[in-house]
């Protein structure tokens, strides 16, 4: 596979539970982290299901070329990217209907960002302030936008992105699988170059790491990523995060690796 991959998560430096889940699925070239929210052990499931639920979605549709979609999604968007953004609304919608019937499970949700790769494009869905970056030619960018309220308040021009980092309502997002009966999600395409280093990673990173702090980290972690994981994970007990972390890296190359 032209994909080599490593995840890690912590359960952090305050936390009893861990309410964040990942999943490395290369067999189907499929990448996806899921940081839950809920009472109790709410969140543990609803970030398990959303990994899950992708995951059995796009192995029932792998190979197939006439699939009919569960859900609408735009129809000159790519068969894999339709797969993609389908599984996401198919999560949210279990997640949704578990939490309705189970009453130790009232208001669960969870955010999450998925990758899927096919041949030489890479596909992008998210919810929530899970995020995704693109690390290439010796930069790092963001490639999804956080669905919170104070990312709402910066498009307004309401906040500056400075005075974002310290809102106290910093935490609000505005999408979660699992909130409502049905969730607006996009998908970003990304035409893969040799050299592509990508991150998936939980707020537990994010919230309190700049990028350019991410991406000394990881700058020469390309063909170490386990390692490129463990200074992560440690970024964030140096930033003193409070909250579950869990980051994802996946590497690109033309080359088949065993």
């Amino acid at each position: 596979m032209p994909i080599t991959a490593f995840g890690k998560t912590d359960v952090g430096r305050s936390r009893t539970s861990n309410e964040d889940a990942y999943g490395l699925f290369q067999d189907l070239d499929l990448y996806i982290i899921a940081d839950g929210m809920g009472g109790h052990a709410a969140g543990e499931v609803a970030s398990q299901m959303a990994v899950e639920v992708m995951r059995d979605y796009i192995a029932s549709t792998q190979n197939q070329t006439d699939v009919t979609l569960p859900f609408d999604a735009p129809p000159d968007m790519p068969l894999p990217a339709q797969r993609l953004l389908v599984a996401g609304k198919l999560a949210n919608q279990k997640i949704y209907q578990l939490s309705r019937s189970d009453s130790k499970l009232t208001g669960m949700g969870t955010t999450m960002a998925g990758l899927i790769v096919d041949g030489q494009t890479a596909y992008v869905t998210h919810a929530g302030d899970s995020r995704a970056y693109l690390i290439r030619s010796g930069v790092i960018k963001q490639i999804t936008e956080d669905h919170s309220l104070v990312n709402e308040y910066i498009s307004q021009g309401l906040l500056s992105p400075a005075d974002a980092s310290t809102h106290p309502l910093k935490h609000v997002i505005t999408r979660a699988l699992g909130s409502g009966p049905k969730i607006d999600m996009d998908v970003k395409t990304i035409p893969l170059l040799p050299g592509d280093l990508f991150l998936l990673c939980s707020d537990g990173l994010s919230n309190l790491a700049t990028d350019q702090e991410i991406y000394s980290r990881i700058a020469d972690s390309r063909n170490h990523l386990e390692e490129g994981c463990k200074r992560l994970i440690e970024l964030a007990f140096q930033k003193e995060s409070d909250d579950n972390i869990t980051v994802v890296l996946l590497a690109y190359s033309t080359k088949e690796t065993s």
